[in-house]
């Protein structure tokens, strides 16, 4: 009963709702800017974490067209270019303190049975037709009663002779196309010096003296290695496409001519800029690639060579290009907002570092092939030393020999993620390749293959190898690339260039750190008020009860009543004005700083928009509001209640005096 009459006296004090009042506008100023700092802090980290810088790292030298370093004006000279280099040391690079991440993408083939590696053709606009992505073998015989003559025109290679030539499959090497019974040829895709350089096997296959033409004959067995060769629809059966002749107005599109296998190429080389595009070959003997199947069959090197053949290019219609990475958003590409991720997700950091067997394919292999997410990829990996290139009508494969280049790694690979390709813009100097995302890639962890490649063997080039560093830091980046001597051109070595992408961070985070700022000074300043609100209300709520106390305990009342009596006072008057304050601050803090956020933002993105991608801002957007945290601000509410613990403190100064001490003085 003794509690009512002291809660009775605080309800009737007008001073009370001043004190309320003080305690209220403390309370929502102070869960305001601790909210405010929260988010603050918050957005910071979120900018980290989403916002990234890149290194691009390209060698140059002087060198000849095979990338090797030269004395510059020498016979093998060719300039000053960015390569791709084999074995090159960039231990200084990545050991830089600024360096936060780095990663070396390295190149394979994946043989994938069932699933034969056809491409979108250009011309047809639609995903109906697909071209072969390499040669194919058959066996056939013409379908006439009298011999065909096939000329070499030499001085006509621009006037187009097709004409049908009826022919029974007997079976191709693929084995996976039903070809029709008509296909069209043009010159065999046969150049003038292989007319001459075979001469005597065209006399054999002739059986006649003659050099300048092929002459096939019925009911005898031929074997030819055809070029890459027409358009192709998907049949009902599971990886089997059948040859499109629906279209007889584009007989370029069925026409077949042959030709020697990549596999007959001898030993690649790569050219300065480390492409497919400029990828030479040693010179060296290869067979015919049109012969009598009984020529074939009595000649032990022969049948050998087309055995051989006819496994590998099996292996190679079906062999689809692997990248293996240690974080696909480090490819340049992807880094400034050339793709995206349109279904699924990315590979995680567990992912890559545990190396689990899971990847990621674009929209149009999903289209091609029909995969889609949680579908399993039975992959049978080989090394590949090329870098594949973006050219147009031409999608180029890693180049399989069974002696050459023997499996290495076999996994079942889960798609996790489907990502699409976006028109980007670039540093229009760097060299071809290094802002290429191709959509016919696979991408895997590097840590899931069982064999991993020496990084020696590694082609490191603008378009394989990348650093990311820590946001902020290019500044320190190039101090300590100067300091190694690495950015001075010296003779006789390969120097890096790096260009630097950076997403936005150096746009964002002076903002961000700006609010920051405000939000600690604001936290300081209402850091204080609450102090000296809590202690004025504490230092004359209790002036006021002092009374009230001292009237109590001459009636009977002990001092432990009237001190429990007096905090059960205060604490109701504090609870209530840090619950009103709490609400008044979330709103307080929903308001001002989301306005302040929104201007910062409007401001970025005019900062950015002409040279900076805006895909992270974008993704990050949604996550930078600022909002008030239920925890934090249960916290601030709760440093309202040092008000009651400085009661005490005053309380404790007057508690033991006498009653009559307590009243004031003339009212004894």
């Amino acid at each position: 009963m003794h509690h009512i009459f002291f809660v009775d006296q605080v309800k009737r004090s007008k001073k009370t709702v001043v004190y309320f009042c003080l305690l209220l506008v403390a309370a929502a100023f102070f869960v305001s800017s601790m909210n405010l700092y929260q988010n603050s802090v918050r957005n910071l980290q979120i900018s980290e974490n989403v916002f990234s810088t890149l290194a691009v790292t390209e060698l140059y030298g002087e060198v000849d067209q095979y990338g090797q370093l030269v004395e510059r004006n020498s016979e093998e000279h060719i300039g000053y270019k960015a390569v791709g280099v084999k074995g090159y040391d960039f231990s200084d690079i990545i050991d830089s303190e600024a360096v936060e991440s780095w990663d070396l993408r390295t190149q394979y083939g994946a043989y994938i049975e069932g699933h034969p590696a056809v491409y979108y053709g250009p011309t047809t606009h639609s995903y109906d037709k697909w071209y072969m992505r390499s040669n194919n073998i058959i066996r056939f015989m013409i379908r006439t009663e009298t011999p065909i003559s096939l000329k070499y025109s030499p001085f006509d290679l621009f006037h187009r002779k097709n004409r049908p030539l009826q022919l029974d499959i007997i079976d191709n090497a693929a084995d996976c196309f039903h070809y029709p019974g008509i296909l069209y040829y043009e010159d065999f895709g046969l150049d003038q010096e292989m007319w001459t350089s075979y001469s005597g096997e065209i006399k054999r296959f002739n059986r006649t003296d003659d050099t300048d033409k092929l002459i096939l004959y019925p009911d005898v067995e031929y074997i030819a290695i055809l070029d890459r060769h027409g358009y192709w629809v998907w049949t009902e059966e599971a990886g089997v496409l059948a040859y499109d002749d629906s279209d007889i107005d584009h007989i370029v599109s069925r026409e077949f001519t042959f030709s020697k296998p990549v596999q007959d190429y001898g030993e690649m080389r790569l050219t300065y800029d480390g492409s497919r595009e400029g990828m030479e070959y040693d010179k060296e003997f290869v067979h015919f690639p049109l012969q009598r199947w009984e020529d074939v069959q009595k000649d032990p090197e022969l049948k050998a060579y087309f055995e051989d053949l006819w496994q590998d290019i099996r292996v190679q219609q079906h062999t689809h290009n692997v990248v293996a990475t240690n974080d696909f958003t480090s490819i340049p590409a992807y880094h400034i907002g050339g793709a995206g991720i349109s279904e699924g997700r990315l590979i995680t950091p567990e992912e890559y570092a545990s190396g689990a067997k899971v990847c990621l394919i674009s929209e149009d292999v999903a289209q091609n092939q029909r995969w889609k997410i949680g579908d399993k990829l039975d992959m049978r990996l080989f090394e590949s030393d090329y870098i594949p290139s973006n050219i147009p009508f031409f999608k180029d494969q890693p180049v399989y020999d069974g002696e050459k280049t023997p499996f290495i790694h076999e996994g079942e690979y889960e798609i996790v993620g489907i990502y699409s390709i976006y028109p980007t813009r670039g540093n229009i100097e760097l060299a071809p390749n290094t802002l290429d995302l191709l959509d016919y890639n696979i991408y895997i962890p590097a840590n899931s293959v069982s064999k991993p490649r020496d990084l020696t063997d590694v082609l490191v080039h603008g378009s394989t190898f990348s650093v990311k560093l820590k946001n902020g830091t290019v500044d320190q980046f190039l101090e300590d690339m100067a300091a190694k001597g690495l950015t001075t051109q010296e003779p006789g070595r390969y120097n890096p260039k790096f260009t630097f992408y950076d997403q936005g961070y150096s746009a964002v985070q002076s903002s961000l750190l700006s609010m920051n700022s405000t939000a600690k000074l604001l936290l300081l300043l209402s850091s204080i008020l609450l102090l000296v609100v809590c202690t004025l209300v504490a230092y004359f709520f209790w002036q006021n009860q002092r009374q009230t106390v001292g009237i109590f305990r001459m009636l009977g009342g002990t001092k432990r009543q009237a001190l429990s009596a007096v905090l059960l006072c205060i604490m109701l008057l504090t609870v209530t004005s840090s619950i009103a304050g709490g609400l008044l601050g979330c709103g307080m803090t929903g308001v001002v700083g989301n306005g302040i956020m929104r201007k910062n933002i409007e401001e970025i993105e005019m900062d950015m928009s002409q040279e900076n991608d805006l895909s992270a801002l974008t993704e990050q957007e949604s996550d930078i509001q600022v909002k008030a945290d239920p925890l934090v601000t249960l916290e601030a509410c709760g440093a309202v209640l040092i008000c009651p613990a400085f009661l005490l403190g005053f309380a404790a100064l007057d508690i033991n005096k006498e009653p009559r001490e307590l009243l004031p003085k003339g009212k004894v």
